[in-house]
């Protein structure tokens, strides 16, 4: 867009631009009109917009009317009037010749002179002004002849930019149209993606809600243990700390007390030193006194001093023995508060010891309580699930009596085709025996007849016919074999039948072997018996009899255990057990089957393949759910990634036949949750390789999530298109 089809579609929009002195553009516009297209377009064409304006803002040039056109002939026609004149003043002149009228003269030569310059000057402007105007003119019919040009392009643009925008409107409609639709078809996939996943949150909340419902009541049982042990310790410490501070107290103030006391007795002990001493300086200054001084005033003195000595002695001792009362009183007094306050403190622990245990003796009955009731709700729960479950059971065992059934029906037809031709057989071969017993015999009854008429003819051949005799018994012997002779190492076929019905089997396996201890039988008094190969004993089971008693337990842990011991027995039996443990109806029965199974030989995988060949449908989906329910699948996802190529490649094996058995919820969570992002593409080859259509719709809802690695989201794209472009003949399979 150039800028006078910018000014101009500005100015149809009734906005006014223009031109400030400092090279801005002012623009009064209505609200709205100024869009962010035509503010970028303003800004990007400004200077061109500037100099526009500028040039429209610049006064027009003064145009001459048209009569005016002709003025320069006017001004030719007046120019010689005006030098006309200095011709008669010359002529007049001449007839003057005086020097005044020479100078007059010359004047007005020169003014004529300059009269014709100013007329010449005029013409010369005239002419230039009507050249100016002319081209003028000519500018300004050109710059309007491209004004309508440019308008009329700026018409046909604008129409063009009209039907342009018509068009992308058109196109933008049907976009958001398409756009709409395909929101619609998202909205309704999140919102069954939604409602599936609720559903599953739902089931997942309850079983975690009851789970940290348990785990709460166990951690808050615990808590109230731990807080009724740190609350007795605590009572315990404080109380011992209480106690080790009375007897810091008791000490210190006992020490206090002794220390006054021998203070006392200090003061007293001085006391009684200074009245001795005060005494005794009395006495002497007496004596001295009274050297000269009559006995009797000395005795008298002497007996004064006694006395006074014995009452300072008697107070002495009855301040002594006041001391020790108060002493005595002061620390009766003392013992008596502390073990009072004792004697409270331990009241007030044994009451609050008291008041605890009641506490908890109440805690401990609603506890009781609850957990009987739990107790009879969870027992209400699994016998009705056990009843549905038995009826389940026993549903199955009609099912399983009558396909039995059918199956022994079926078994003991072929078993009667089977016992006819061996019937038959065992005729042919019997007959066929009894006439080589007969041949035998008279071949025999011949030789003996022989033998005798040559022993009576001739003795010396007796040797030669008795080393003959050895070769004909064994000409015999190959004689009386039978057509058909039964191998010693022939399989017999192997059928799927109870334990209570394998004698049966056993003794139906070998109608050949009972025809030839028949043929021996008939033929016991002859001198020739049939001679056959035994068959190899069949080898005995690797599951002991304890083991086999526990499958048919009521308590699932026993049969648990009983599935998890024949992995460490292995073996034709234990596989076939561990294969009919996934029908089991508790779900640790089949977890268990899983890792049993997983444990019992060294290539995991062939071992899957192989019970999955085997199983009917419903077992294959029990298998693909013990799989995932036992842990060997998130194992299995762990070791996707390790440096363990056999690990990788069991890992591998192990997933791809469980996602063939319909159980792809675990590798759905490891694409959406699984921290390693070469694990998640793992999975999704590995579900796009097993090539089952059920997965589109995860795959689906997966690639309208924004919560996927990019990487993730393109490996779950390649896996839908090459899901949808697989045939179903190139899908893969374990039968």
């Amino acid at each position: 867009m150039t800028a006078r089809n910018l000014l101009s579609e500005l100015r149809q929009k009734g906005v006014e631009v223009k031109a400030s002195g400092d090279d801005r553009l002012v623009i009064d516009a209505p609200k709205g009109a100024i869009t962010p297209e035509l503010r970028s377009a303003l800004a990007a064409h400004k200077v061109e917009l500037l100099q526009i304006l500028k040039s429209e803002q610049q006064p027009a040039a003064p145009v001459a009317p048209e009569p005016i056109a002709p003025a320069p002939p006017a001004l030719k026609t007046q120019a010689p009037e005006v030098v006309a004149a200095p011709v008669a003043s010359t002529k007049r002149a001449d007839e003057d010749d005086s020097p005044a009228g020479l100078a007059t003269e010359e004047i007005r030569q020169l003014e004529a002179e300059l009269i014709r310059l100013k007329a010449e000057e005029q013409t010369r402007r005239a002419e230039f002004e009507s050249g100016r105007l002319a081209a003028e003119n000519a500018l300004r019919v050109e710059h309007e002849r491209r004004s309508q040009a440019e308008a009329e392009s700026s018409r046909q643009r604008a129409e063009q930019e009209k039907q342009r925008i018509t068009a992308e409107a058109r196109e933008h409609a049907e976009e958001e149209n398409r756009r709409q639709i395909a929101e619609q078809e998202l909205a309704r996939a999140e919102e069954e993606l939604k409602r599936m996943r609720a559903m599953e949150d739902a089931r997942r909340a309850d079983a975690e809600a009851r789970l940290r419902a348990a785990e709460e009541a166990h951690r808050a049982q615990l808590a109230t243990r731990r807080q009724a042990e740190e609350e007795q310790a605590r009572v315990y410490s404080e109380e011992k700390r209480r106690l080790l501070e009375a007897e810091a107290r008791k000490r210190a103030q006992e020490d206090e007390l002794r220390r006054h006391a021998e203070m006392r007795f200090q003061a007293v002990e001085v006391e009684i030193a200074r009245v001795r001493a005060r005494e005794d300086a009395r006495r002497k200054s007496a004596g001295d006194a009274r050297v000269l001084a009559e006995q009797t005033a000395q005795r008298r003195a002497e007996e004064e001093a006694r006395r006074h000595a014995e009452q300072s002695a008697l107070r002495r001792a009855e301040d002594e023995a006041r001391l020790r009362a108060q002493i005595e009183a002061q620390m009766r007094a003392e013992a008596e508060g502390r073990r009072q306050v004792e004697d409270e403190a331990r009241r007030q622990a044994e009451e609050e010891a008291r008041r605890r245990a009641e506490e908890e003796a109440s805690r401990m009955a609603a506890m009781e309580a609850q957990r009987r009731a739990e107790e009879a709700a969870r027992q209400h729960a699994e016998a009705e699930s056990r009843r549905q479950a038995e009826e389940a059971a026993r549903r199955r065992a009609e099912e399983e009596a009558k396909r039995r059934a059918e199956t022994e029906a079926q078994l003991r037809a072929e078993e009667e085709l089977r016992q006819r031709a061996a019937d038959e057989a065992r005729q042919h071969a019997e007959m066929e025996a009894r006439i080589r017993s007969e041949v035998a015999a008279k071949i025999r009854a011949e030789d003996e007849a022989r033998q005798v008429a040559a022993d009576s003819h001739r003795p010396e051949t007796a040797s030669d016919q008795t080393e003959q005799d050895p070769l004909e018994i064994e000409r015999a012997e190959v004689g009386e074999l039978p057509a058909r002779e039964v191998s010693g190492n022939e399989i017999v076929e192997w059928f799927d039948v109870g334990i209570e019905s394998q004698s049966a089997v056993l003794s139906e396996q070998h109608p050949a072997h009972e025809g030839l201890a028949g043929l021996m039988q008939d033929d016991s008094g002859g001198e020739f018996h049939a001679v056959s190969v035994p068959e190899a004993e069949r080898a005995p089971s690797a599951v002991s009899a304890a083991t086999l008693s526990q499958f048919t337990s009521d308590q699932a842990p026993e049969r648990a255990a009983a599935v998890a011991e024949l992995a460490r027995s292995g073996g034709e039996d234990a596989f076939r057990h561990i294969s009919a443990a996934f029908d089991d109806q508790s779900a640790e029965v089949r977890s268990t089957a899983a890792r049993a199974l997983f444990d019992s030989q060294a290539d995991r995988a062939a071992a899957f393949t192989r019970a999955l060949r085997e199983a009917t449908p419903a077992r294959r989906r029990k298998i693909g759910a013990a799989i995932a329910s036992s842990g060997l699948a998130q194992e299995a996802i762990r070791n996707l990634t390790g440096e363990s190529r056999d690990k990788t490649y069991d890992a591998f094996s192990l997933l791809f036949l469980m996602s063939k058995a319909g159980e792809v919820q675990p590798l759905m969570r490891a694409i959406e949750e699984h921290p390693n992002i070469e694990v998640r593409l793992a999975v999704v080859k590995l579900l796009a390789l097993s090539g089952q259509p059920d997965i589109l719709p995860a795959f689906r809802r997966m690639a309208v999530r924004g919560s996927l690695p990019p990487e993730v989201r393109s490996a779950v794209m390649e896996a839908i298109y090459q899901i949808t472009s697989q045939s179903p003949a190139d899908a893969p399979s374990v039968v």
